[in-house]
Parts: structure tokens; C-alpha cells; sequence
């Protein structure tokens, strides 16, 4: 109970999302640190030890001009008492928008703002002011006290980063990032890969962020027997998200993040193959190494001030090497003997360890690359009876992929299929399609393993 209510307190390395009316952001907390908010720096010194969902209110700071601390409010302020009261009228034809209505100067209206004024209290100046907001018609006036609402608004609330948040963050912002990933999509992958709290799943994850590697761990959960095994590309997996979701220590074990060609070299090849190959590479690179440095010794001998040149191995980390300077070795078989495993080894072990005593129940599949020689590798992996879902942004790949696996017998029920939806504005009297809905939503494959 106690570790639940610490996770709904902000911590320093812990991530928040700021929401200022209708604009959300990621954010990092650190004791000192700041974050950007239009062209203001805001100090989160304040946001440590308070709860989640949490409102403040942006006061100037002492630190600098730019800078804005913040101060825990009960509630942020509407505009709906500016609204009351008001007269309007009939149409705006007798309205001529020439820059002269407004009464206050923008010196004026800035002083308003570095005096700490509320939002509330510079619209109703604004409204006092104004020779014409009278003559406005109703929906004008409230277009207007919105307008302004939006720029001098001096509230922001700290929300829990999920899943739902994260995704429509990212979407907005460049939803190439997150390959084009919408919650609709990613909710049906989650379906149709019937992921459960107990069961072991395998994932590769060709680049959205981390976003369907923290959807599979939020739908597992923690405190749970789940497993994930996350299969990527390249060196580094992208797991800004996964991160970003501020899941406990026991629920990030779970995880097993690992590259997927090292994942199948281990899986068939062994062990001892594996570990072979890196030792002597590691040997290589040390004899190079000192066969450099004495060259460069040999060369320098007689030239003062003149610092050697380091030499590092751009191969290997730096701490997964041990390196003896004094000892001066000429063949290979004697730096064996120095050479440590990388980090990345036992990962990938312990994956290939946990695939080999448990089946996946479930395969999922998110890449920008053709997904068909994936399917191919991973599919031995997989439970019988047991779904696959695959996810491109583009149709053809998945086209081509459904007509080679239709023709295996060991695979039932596929399924090609767009799930695009498009969000409605449902207003009183104004309902329609949203003019700015983006129409990607990418294509899924899914199907069953049998035997």
C-alpha cells in the first residue's frame, strides 16, 4: 500500500506531463532543473513531493524575467463568470477591426501580467477596454474571451504519464516517431495478441519510441508472473517511452530488452560459439592496440613535449574491457585470459533461457522494415494455438506477407485489415467530422500458430 502511494508522488527522475489548458508535454522532474513552456522557463523545484493531478499557479520569478515558479492552487480559474452579465449584440456588420478598440497598450497589458494578475483579471480589463465587445454577438464574445483566455492563462496541472496520454502526445507532435502508431491500433494489438498478467510474450519493435514495449508491460502489469521479451534492431533500443511510464524495478526485470539477431545467433548457435568469437575479437583488438602504442613509443622517442597518442578500441565500451597497461603481450592467446563479457550477453542469455523453458503465448510485431523474414524467425517461438499480430504503416508489405504465410498449413485464420477512425466534433447544433483528422493509422495482420 505504501509503495502505491509513493508512485502517486513526484520524485526527482521521475517523468510528468504539464497541461496548460489543451497543450500537454513530457517532461523530466529534477530538484533544479527547468522546462520550457512557450517562451517562459518554468522551475520545478515546487512539483517535488506533491501528488500527481496536482494544479499550480504561475507566478513571475525572482531567478530572471523569463523565469515562472509555481505555487499549489485548490482549482485553476474559468472564464465563466466573464460571460455573465454581459450584453451582446445582434451581428458584427457595424464592427470595423482597425487596431483602435482597445483602449489598454501592450506596455499596459504586460504590466498586468509581471504583476502576477490572474488570467481572469487581465480578460476582464481586456473586456472593460474594449469599445467594441459589446456590439459582438454572443459567439463572438465568447470566441474572443477564449482567445485571450488561451494567452494569458496562469494554471497548469501535473497528469500521470499512460499510455493513452503518451500516445496522443507523440501523435500530435510527429507521428513518424511512433510510426504512425494511433490508441485505436495500438488498443487491437493488445487484443489480438491477447495479452494477459501471467503469460510470456515476445515483441519486435522496429521504432515507435518505446510505445508498444510500454503498452505491453502496462497491459502485464506489476507485482505480476508476466514476461516480455523486446527484440529490436541496431545496438540501442528506443525506450524513451518505457521509461517515461516510471514503471517499478520489479516490473522493468520483466522486460528482457535484447537485439534480435543476437537473440537468434545465441538461440542457435550456443553459448560457447558466441563467447569464442568474442574473446578473440577482444584479443585482436588489444594486440592491435599495443602494437599501436609501441610504434607510436618507437617513433616518439627522441621528440619532446609531445603527448603519445590514446588509442581506444571504438569497438568495445569502455567497461567491458580490462586492460593491462604494463604488461606488454605480442599473440592473442595470452589477452583471452582479460577479456569480460558485455552487458548486452547476459540479457540476451537470460531471454534465450526464458524462451527455451516457456513458449510465447503471444507474438507481436511493430517495424518499418518488410515484416516477412521476421515472422519467418520468430514464429518457432510461439505457442501452438497461439495468435500473431503484425503492424506496418504501409499496406503492401503486409500484402505480400499474408500471401507467403497463407501458404503454409501451420497457419490459420488471417486476417489483412485497416481499422482507420475518424473522430467527430459533437457540439450542440455543430456536429461534424474533425477537419484536421490525419488518416494514417497503418494495417494489421493477424493469424493463428498451429500444428
Amino acid at each position: 500500500m505504501e509503495e502505491e502511494i509513493e508512485r502517486e508522488i513526484v520524485r526527482p527522475g521521475s517523468y510528468i506531463v504539464v497541461q496548460k489548458q489543451n497543450f500537454r508535454k513530457l517532461c523530466k522532474v529534477s530538484e533544479k532543473g527547468t522546462f520550457t513552456l512557450g517562451k517562459e522557463q518554468i522551475e520545478m523545484e515546487q512539483l517535488i513531493g506533491k501528488c500527481y493531478w496536482s494544479t499550480f499557479k504561475m507566478i513571475p520569478s525572482k531567478n530572471g524575467k523569463k523565469n515562472i515558479t509555481l505555487i499549489l492552487a485548490e482549482k485553476a480559474e474559468t472564464s465563466e463568470e466573464l460571460r455573465k452579465g454581459v450584453t451582446s449584440g445582434i451581428d458584427n456588420r457595424s464592427i470595423t477591426d482597425d487596431g483602435t478598440s482597445q483602449k489598454l497598450s501592450k506596455e499596459e497589458i504586460e504590466d498586468l501580467r509581471e504583476a502576477g494578475k490572474s488570467s481572469n483579471e487581465i480578460v476582464g480589463c481586456l473586456i472593460e477596454n474594449s469599445t467594441s465587445f459589446a456590439s459582438k454577438t454572443e459567439y463572438s464574445q465568447e470566441k474572443y474571451i477564449k482567445k485571450k483566455e488561451n494567452k494569458y492563462f496562469r494554471y497548469l496541472t501535473i497528469l500521470k504519464p499512460s499510455i493513452a496520454i503518451l500516445q496522443a502526445i507523440y501523435f500530435r507532435q510527429d507521428h513518424s516517431k511512433i510510426n504512425c502508431l494511433r490508441m485505436d491500433t495500438l488498443s487491437q494489438i493488445l487484443s489480438f495478441c491477447d495479452v494477459k498478467a501471467d503469460g510470456q510474450y515476445i515483441l519486435y519493435d522496429g521504432g515507435s519510441c518505446g510505445l508498444a514495449a510500454a503498452a505491453l508491460m502496462s497491459r502485464i502489469g506489476s507485482k505480476t508472473k508476466g514476461n516480455l521479451i523486446h527484440l529490436h534492431p541496431g545496438n540501442q533500443a528506443q525506450m524513451t517511452l518505457v521509461h517515461a511510464m516510471n514503471f517499478p524495478d520489479e516490473q522493468l526485470k520483466r522486460m528482457h530488452t535484447v537485439n534480435l539477431y543476437t537473440f537468434l545467433r545465441l538461440y542457435h548457435q550456443g553459448e560457447e560459439v558466441i563467447i569464442d568469437e568474442l574473446a578473440k575479437k577482444y584479443a585482436l583488438s588489444r594486440k592491435l592496440a599495443n602494437d599501436v602504442k609501441r610504434k607510436n613509443s618507437n617513433e616518439d622517442e627522441n621528440i619532446l613535449n609531445i603527448k603519445r597518442p590514446k588509442f581506444e578500441d571504438s569497438n568495445m565500451k569502455a567497461d567491458e574491457l580490462i586492460v593491462h597497461e604494463n604488461n606488454k603481450v605480442d599473440d592473442t592467446t595470452s589477452l583471452v585470459g582479460s577479456f569480460k563479457m558485455p552487458r548486452w550477453f547476459d540479457e540476451t542469455r537470460e531471454a534465450v533461457n526464458r524462451i527455451k523453458e516457456s513458449v510465447a503465448q503471444g507474438l507481436a510485431i511493430i517495424g518499418r522494415e518488410h515484416p516477412l523474414n521476421i515472422i519467418n524467425e520468430l514464429l518457432s517461438f510461439l505457442g501452438a494455438s497461439r495468435p500473431f499480430v503484425i503492424y506496418h504503416c504501409h499496406r503492401e508489405p503486409l500484402q505480400e506477407t499474408y500471401v507467403a504465410l497463407k501458404q503454409r498449413k501451420d497457419i490459420i485464420n488471417l486476417k489483412l485489415f485497416s481499422n482507420f477512425c475518424r473522430g467527430y466534433q459533437v457540439l450542440h447544433n455543430r456536429t461534424h467530422p474533425d477537419i484536421m483528422t490525419n488518416d494514417l493509422g497503418g494495417y494489421l495482420l493477424t493469424g493463428y500458430l498451429v500444428i
